[in-house]
């Protein structure tokens, strides 16, 4: 190989290098939320008080008591099962609404058609499931939980917000539960806002992350929240459940008034993920080692 091959290719991986660092430094930007978005345990101190215990709802709530999950059929999988009924046995006076394949499909048929092609569309179910979850949160409002994730306390304290994402790393928010009132404008800005997401990427992992997942929600996340005058106003306001109040990738003793607990299902991923993921973690090491 000459000196001038050799330079050139040295440029030419040089300016990926760099286009790479100017891009995930945007995302971090974009994707950052404030601190004052946060849920605080000043907010929502333990222990809970006697009157969480209530099957009234308690004066100011917004967000209806209402249980979302999403499952192929009627029959939950054994495996998650009792979670599903450890969240349902602590609060029994919320309803539960399983939509499964069929019932989401009905769904939006009825309510909203102009969605219906883009839904059959997808090529993954997990796409599906995660796009129903946006819509019956704009229609009922209420609490959207995976099969994976347990509840430790009661969701009575958190109720009195508009709506609530959780945080999740490296960046952004997950989707895998969510808080929401009835037609909150954040939902809005999701149910609208899935059609021109919806691309596919070369491998399952991204198309899902990006189209529908928790790439695509903190996308929506970023976008709406740096509206000039965000919140406009207390109903339209969206607060982040940090690591200690979710629960998530933190060990007790960092979350020990955590409202969940996580079981790690991920059950949609495919062998791609194990890439992406690796160069979550270590891609900007790997780059900084090739400069």
């Amino acid at each position: 190989m000459t000196r001038r091959t050799l330079l050139i290719l040295l440029s030419v991986l040089g300016t990926i290098l760099l286009g790479t660092t100017i891009l995930l430094t945007s995302i971090s930007l974009f994707l950052r939320i404030d601190a004052s978005a946060y849920l605080t345990e000043e907010d929502i101190p333990w222990p809970d008080p006697p009157d969480n215990v209530s099957s009234v709802p308690l004066p100011g709530e917004r967000i209806p008591r209402i249980l979302h999950q999403t499952w192929k059929e009627e029959t939950l999988p054994e495996k998650w099962a009792s979670v599903s009924e450890g969240c349902r046995e602590l609060m029994p006076d919320y309803a539960y609404m399983l939509w499964t394949d069929a019932a989401s499909r009905s769904f939006i048929e009825e309510h909203y058609p102009w969605f219906l092609l883009t839904f059959d569309g997808y090529p993954y179910p997990i796409m599906r499931a995660d796009a129903i979850r946006y819509f019956v949160l704009y229609h009922y409002g209420g609490t959207y939980l995976d099969l994976d994730v347990g509840c430790k306390r009661r969701l009575d304290r958190l109720l009195s917000y508009p709506a609530v994402l959780p945080k999740t790393i490296p960046v952004g928010v997950s989707n895998d539960l969510m808080l929401s009132a009835p037609r909150h404008p954040f939902m809005r800005r999701a149910i609208d806002s899935l059609q021109s997401f919806d691309h596919t990427w070369m491998m399952n992992y991204p198309t899902v992350m990006f189209s529908t997942g928790p790439m695509f929600i903190s996308s929506i996340y970023g976008l709406y929240t740096s509206v000039s005058g965000y919140p406009r106003t207390l109903e339209g306001e969206v607060r982040v459940l940090p690591k200690s109040l979710y629960g998530k990738n933190a060990s007790p003793e960092e979350a020990p008034h955590a409202f969940f607990e996580h079981y790690y299902g991920s059950s949609w991923h495919s062998d791609d993920a194990g890439l992406v993921l690796f160069l979550g973690s270590y891609g900007t090491l790997i780059m900084y080692i090739s400069l």
